[in-house]
């Protein structure tokens, strides 16, 4: 029997949607090898449409910079609702050549896990008179606003009953949405245990508070002012900061462990690929609301405290975070300051901690897996590793995700 071809597509705007993507490719070829073909593709970049990939990852930088124009655009996507003909005249060469890139490749399933490429290939299918598969999973982990809702679709796959509830807000019909744990490569959590060596390699004493400083691949954000500010301040703790891709930032990071002596410890990095060991050896994550961070920290029982959001499915991370208290939102260096003065102080980080373990949430991406082959005929009694077990679907009050099993944060 001939391969079965899975066309994962995604756009590369932050890890955010590349992560699921990575790792459901990785689970698919473990259960079912020779009997699927999968390649995950950065859409608009592969299918030649190069002005679009610039204008679509060119405004998701201008979004981390300028956080109010992300909000205004949600908002007229929210007011558009059904009506989503006007990505056919925003997107109009991603949309002619991704279709085209459809009709050439021939897939038996399209799985997306951005709402662009979605629309794409349910138009694609549309269009062509093709006989496809069409599933995406919704990596907005508490949010399902209308670019998502498309009905187009055989499936579209949820984190949580948060993210089901707005899909259904929005029109979808309840029977095309199935919820799953978040996708996360399984390398992800592939770390020794429990040990202090990281820490002392950096330069960081174990007794302390240990705080992971990120804002994503870009770099971006207010939490490294305020990561500063404890380094000025003379915060006992410690800080590993990791810049990413930004130079400009981790120079400013050298340049102030170089020149000003603290008491506060800092170990300033810039790429890093043992992403999942840095916040293994951290008593708590803080930056942006962004779900692949956001999920990998609940996956890790890492309290996360936000110090800001970019648009309203990453505010949320953050409104399910403070519901059940296993997270802080933090945007004004004073509220910063009083609240890792409490966590220094009292029992509080501890208690978020315990909150984490309880909701025991984990990621689903062998179920999503099992879940897309069984759309195209694959049965689980031909899966090349039977012995898998089954993990159940976060139930209403959970939730899961997290990023590349390559643990490489640009």
């Amino acid at each position: 029997m001939d391969k079965r071809k899975i066309l994962v597509t995604m756009l590369e705007t932050g890890f955010g949607h590349k992560s699921p993507a990575m790792a459901v490719e990785e689970s698919l070829e473990s259960f079912a090898g020779d009997q699927v073909s999968v390649d995950v593709v950065d859409f608009a970049k592969e299918s030649g449409a190069y002005r679009d990939d610039l204008a679509i990852k060119g405004s998701w930088d201008i979004a981390l910079a300028f956080p109010l124009s992300a909000r205004i655009g949600y908002l007229l996507v929210e007011m558009s609702g059904k009506n989503k003909k006007y990505i056919d005249v925003l997107f109009r060469e991603f949309v002619i050549k991704g279709i085209d890139y459809i009709e050439h490749y021939k897939p038996d399933m399209i799985f997306c896990t951005h709402p662009l490429t979605l629309y794409i290939a349910v138009k694609a299918r549309e269009t062509l008179g093709m006989n496809f598969k069409v599933a995406a999973y919704v990596v907005d982990p508490f949010d399902g606003y209308s670019w998502w809702a498309n009905e187009g679709a055989d499936a579209l796959l949820v984190a949580s009953q948060e993210s089901r509830d707005r899909l259904i807000a929005h029109g979808v019909r309840p029977e095309i949405i199935h919820q799953f744990g978040f996708p996360i490569k399984k390398a992800f959590f592939d770390i020794r245990p429990h040990s202090e060596e990281p820490l002392r390699k950096l330069g960081l004493d174990p007794g302390r508070l240990t705080l992971l400083i990120s804002a994503g691949a870009q770099g971006i954000g207010n939490i490294y002012f305020f990561a500063e500010l404890l380094y000025l301040t003379q915060t006992p703790v410690n800080l590993i900061v990791v810049a990413g891709n930004n130079k400009s930032t981790k120079r400013r990071f050298d340049t102030l462990k170089r020149t000003i002596s603290s008491r506060t410890g800092l170990a300033s990095l810039g790429y890093v690929t043992n992403m999942n060991e840095l916040m293994s050896v951290s008593d708590a994550i803080v930056g942006k609301a962004g779900a692949s961070t956001a999920m990998e920290a609940i996956f890790m029982g890492k309290p996360f405290i936000f110090t800001e959001w970019a648009t309203y499915n990453d505010r949320y991370i953050i409104q399910f975070a403070k519901k059940y208290k296993i997270g802080w939102y933090a945007p004004y260096p004073f509220v910063f300051s009083n609240l890792i003065k409490r966590l220094m102080e009292g029992d509080e980080l501890q208690v978020y901690t315990q909150n984490l373990e309880r909701l025991a949430m984990e990621p689903g991406t062998d179920d999503v897996a099992r879940y897309l082959l069984g759309m195209i005929g694959i049965e689980p009694d031909s899966f090349s590793d039977p012995a898998k077990v089954r993990q159940e679907p976060v139930g209403s009050e959970a939730t899961s995700q997290t990023e590349p099993p390559d643990t490489a944060r640009s």
